[in-house]
């Protein structure tokens, strides 16, 4: 139906008033339900065209409203006010339990990104998913028995279980799922469901906003400066990633074989016998909140000694494993008090999670060491190889490692560390990535580093309150310190030669071309200089 709205809005806005067409489509959509009540039969007729009429007229509110919006302002604002007029008017009439409309609270969540997209569209994964992260969830969750039931018709009767002691509330919503503790026989496990109707909605609420996008940029330049259409499909794309529950599944999978030797992190078993695409269950393991001091106390454990866990396992992981996890964010981490696994961070199945590529994780390490040790040439190096300019390279490359000059002064010794923090670090690393864009690694790049300063700004707000004393630059850079000695290793060396193997037999014979462009490029820039 949305291919078909998407073709019906190549109307010119000159044949006719667009406030007439919608009036004119409402009243049809009346006249059309009261001449349809006397024929019984007609009822479900008569409902699919009412349907199709109050879409088609949200359809042109939705795109009349990008394309005024456009036209007051050429800054986030006009996304922000046109995500609320989308969430306050509805892609749909029909409501998730409750009442409560699909994108009630979506709005917030497209208000939050609307600023560092209008800024840096390549950063809109980052400002999606993070916002869709805090979300608290966007319906109204099953109580015990509707869950229960939901998950029972989720699979076959040859593979139903029953689901016994399970908890009235969830312990987490999403923002199609929810989580549930519950036992499997004598197994206590963690149980997420993802909502077929809150997907539904979502997936259908997000075709008429990127219809309405797609018409807003035929119609106006202006709109097409606030790349709506971009920005509604990355939306797109980062819920779809983030309520994929078998990829979910398949990564926690990943990371228990992974981290099975270490002792400071705890990854719950997927039980696979109870998985699918709507249903994902863990072994659950008895935690208690970081935030929560009096409940750590009364097992024995001290809040300061996990906070310092904390943050060397968040470092190591961001930077060594190049895994983003919600489970290592001060503000939501859980830590285990069972007798097998206690002090533990707790990474749940049902929090979100990102694993980085391994040159952006590679970047990203060299980067953070070349700006602690103030060598801006290294960065600089490190950014051109992962794209360059296809025109005015030389110019390009000079502004780039000016970019990281600025940067490395305010990190390459104690004095100038004093007034920044580690978060600061990795905003400077996604900084010049968002600014010198040669290439699609860039931007993610930028999204990457933006997440995790974010994540450690609020380590290190944590750290503040809970240990002042505690340096976390002092740890930070140990693991950094030691990440970069690694990429120079005999064995890194060896594991690269290996890989950049596969490819000589496409390299080889442009070997002697590449030779003599680098050599040029390398001769220019000095005369220039």
């Amino acid at each position: 139906m949305i291919s078909f709205l998407d073709r019906e809005m190549k109307i010119e806005p000159s044949v006719c008033n667009v406030s007439e067409i919608v009036l004119h489509i409402e009243q049809s959509g009346c006249h059309a339900r009261a001449a349809s009540q006397p024929f019984s039969g007609f009822n479900s007729l008569s409902t699919s065209l009412n349907l199709f009429l109050r879409r088609l007229a949200t359809l042109w509110r939705l795109g009349r409203a990008f394309v005024h919006e456009s036209h007051l302002t050429g800054d986030g604002a006009a996304m922000t006010r046109v995500a609320h007029f989308f969430a306050t008017h509805g892609a749909r009439a029909a409501p998730l339990g409750a009442g409560v409309p699909a994108l009630s609270q979506l709005s917030r969540v497209l208000e939050n990104a609307s600023g560092a997209l209008a800024r840096h569209p390549a950063l809109a994964e980052t400002a999606v998913r993070v916002a869709l992260t805090e979300v608290d969830g966007l319906f109204t969750p099953y109580d015990a028995t509707r869950f229960r039931d939901a998950c029972k018709a989720a699979f076959p009767p040859t593979l139903s279980f029953e689901l016994t002691d399970l908890s009235d509330v969830p312990l987490r919503s999403g923002i199609a799922e929810q989580t549930h503790r519950a036992r499997i026989r004598d197994m206590a496990v963690r149980v997420t469901l993802l909502r077929a109707d809150a997907h539904a909605e979502l997936d259908d609420d997000l075709d008429l906003a990127l219809a309405a996008a797609r018409f807003a940029e035929r119609r106006s330049a202006k709109a097409r400066d606030l790349h709506p259409v971009e920005w509604v499909r990355r939306s797109r794309e980062s819920v779809e990633a983030m309520i994929d529950l078998r990829q979910r599944a398949a990564d926690q999978s990943y990371l228990r074989f992974r981290l099975r030797d270490d002792e400071r992190l705890a990854v719950p078993e997927v039980l696979w016998d109870y998985c699918n695409d709507s249903v994902l269950t863990t072994r659950a393991i008895e935690t208690a909140a970081f935030s929560d001091a009096q409940a750590l106390a009364s097992c024995g454990l001290d809040q300061a000694d996990v906070l310092a866990t904390l943050i060397e396992a968040f470092f190591e992981m961001a930077l060594g494993v190049g895994l983003y996890h919600a489970g290592l964010d001060a503000a939501g981490a859980r830590v285990s008090i069972e007798r097998e696994t206690r002090g533990q961070i707790v990474l749940e199945a049902d929090n979100p999670m990102m694993f980085f590529a391994a040159h952006e994780r590679d970047f990203i390490v060299g980067v953070s060491h070349a700006l602690m040790e103030g060598d801006h040439k290294a960065a600089a190096r490190a950014h051109l190889e992962h794209g360059r300019p296809e025109a005015n390279a030389t110019q390009h490359e000079v502004r780039v490692e000016a970019t990281y000059r600025r940067e490395a002064e305010r990190f390459a010794s104690p004095n100038a560390r004093r007034n920044v923090g580690v978060a600061h670090l990795f905003g400077a690393i996604g900084k010049a990535p968002a600014e010198h864009m040669f290439s699609a690694s860039h931007g993610r790049i930028a999204s990457r580093a933006v997440l995790l300063s974010r994540s450690a700004e609020r380590i290190e707000r944590a750290a503040q309150q809970i240990a002042p004393d505690l340096d976390v630059w002092k740890i930070a850079r140990k693991v950094i310190v030691r990440l970069a000695a690694d990429q120079l290793s005999f064995r890194s060396i060896a594991a690269r030669f290996a890989h950049e193997a596969t490819h000589w037999p496409h390299t080889l014979p442009r070997l002697p071309r590449l030779i003599a462009q680098r050599a040029d490029a390398a001769g220019t820039f000095r005369r220039v200089r």
